[in-house]
């Protein structure tokens, strides 16, 4: 057994830590068939609640914001395969829960209620197989989430999904020699009106090296968005009876 294969599908990621800033946006290829531009369209649903892409205990399934071998988190810095610092920072967060391969395949749930706006094979990408999804939130705002290195898409541009519905499954595309894992990043309306959409659409566009200001006009932590509208869990009906209190 080699060194490598000793390691844990963790342990690999700190060595590899750098894909991810080799998320930063490519050449797009001449005369590609795939599109570049997403549609724009707002869902008729606001926003209700959210919910974690996969099962798991959230300190589990993302990174501690420290060592990005665990994954990285939203604006960590990222670094090379030294583990000296690059310069840049993850945007968004990256999900995972198995070593090696174990999580290929898993199940990803939508977010929040949202419409697909785009759902692509970049598979020449460095962030693979896109899908972004409009969310509306009962003040109107308009937030854009970005699931990447799909294996898979389960969506169709134009239509509604409800939050929990499965949207795709966990891959490695556009990082193929990497390993598994959801990166899910959050835009606002800004990074659709400039990059999303228009002229010079790039909805695999990723500003890994601008600095922190710059990225905060155009993302949000998703980690913080989904953990601040998570569905309060109704007690059960044995401690309504228990405690007296009405149910409704």
């Amino acid at each position: 057994m080699s060194k490598f294969e000793r390691l844990s599908r963790r342990d690999i990621l700190k060595l590899a830590a750098f894909g991810a800033s080799g998320l930063a946006l490519t050449p797009m290829l001449e005369n590609s068939p795939n599109p570049q531009e997403a549609i724009d369209l707002k869902p008729e649903n606001i926003v209700t609640h959210s919910v974690w892409p996969i099962d798991g205990d959230p300190k589990i399934i993302m990174g501690d914001g420290k060592n990005p071998g665990v994954g990285y988190t939203h604006l960590m810095p990222t670094v090379n395969r030294d583990w000296t610092p690059d310069g840049g920072h993850h945007i968004g967060v990256d999900f995972n829960w198995g070593d090696f391969d174990d999580d290929c395949g898993t199940p990803l749930k939508m977010i929040m209620n949202g419409v697909c706006v785009f759902a692509a094979d970049g598979e020449w990408r460095q962030m693979g197989k896109i899908a972004i999804f409009c969310h509306r939130f009962s003040d109107e705002t308009l937030l854009y989430s970005r699931f990447a290195h799909l294996d898979s898409w389960n969506v169709e541009v134009g239509k509604e999904y409800k939050v929990g519905d499965i949207v795709g499954k966990m891959g490695k595309s556009g990082w193929l020699k990497g390993f598994c894992h959801l990166h899910l990043d959050l835009g606002k309306r800004k990074v659709f009106e400039e990059h999303y959409n228009g002229k010079f659409a790039d909805a695999w566009w990723y500003s890994h090296y601008a600095p922190i200001r710059y990225v905060e006009k155009y993302f949000v932590d998703p980690a913080k968005v989904i953990r601040e509208n998570l569905k309060p869990n109704k007690p059960p009906k044995r401690y309504f009876r228990q405690h007296g209190v009405c149910e409704f």
